[in-house]
Order: C-alpha cells, then structure tokens, then sequence
C-alpha cells in the first residue's frame, strides 16, 4: 500500500482518517450501552493488544458514545504493581463522576 495514503498513523492514540475493522467491538459497545439503558445486564468489555492496533483510538470512540448516551465517563490509566496509587487515582475519579451526575452535591464541597 502507497505510504501516503495508508489510514493507519502509529501514534499513540491520533484519531486516523478511517477507522476499519472495528464494527463488532462498535457494535458490542452500542449494545453494553444499550442493555445498561434499560437496567439490563450486559457483559463487560475488556480491550486488549499489541502496541499500535488501535486500543487507545477505539476507548476514544466507546468514550464518545458514552457521552453522547449521557453516560458520566471517568478516565483511568493504570500501572501495574502500585495499588496505592491506583486506590487513590480511583477514588478521585469516582468522585468527579459522582459530583457530574449530582450538581446539587458539588455546590456543597
């Protein structure tokens, strides 16, 4: 393939120009979306891979669609082998997405 038109950019999360391949993870996600809506279970979602296949781009797009879904959205990178921090990080996460979904209680702090 021409080096200048190939859609893939390795670059740590840049949005490419098309996103291919990716519709059943969309559309699992649309459904895990959908089904939480209604108060119904879903299975959870777990992304994995090697460095560069578009990990990073495709959490970006569950984000939009959350968000779009009026879903809080609280963002998280882990390390391994530090539960402190990871506790910590956590907690101050929930708590933003806590104050998001009730305004009323971010006046009181």
């Amino acid at each position: 393939m021409d080096p200048l038109t190939n859609p893939y950019t390795p670059n740590a999360g840049a949005q490419p120009t098309t996103l291919a391949g990716r519709n059943p993870q969309l559309d699992s996600f649309d459904l895990l979306l959908a089904r939480l809506m209604r108060g119904r279970p879903q299975q959870s979602m777990i992304v994995t891979g090697l460095r560069g296949v578009g990990k990073t781009v495709l959490l970006g797009q569950f984000r939009k669609k959350a968000l779009a879904a009026n879903w809080v959205v609280a963002e998280l990178e882990i390390r391994k082998h530090d539960d402190t921090e990871f506790r910590r990080m956590m907690a101050s996460r929930m708590r933003t997405a806590l104050l998001e979904i009730s305004p009323k209680a971010a006046l009181r702090s």
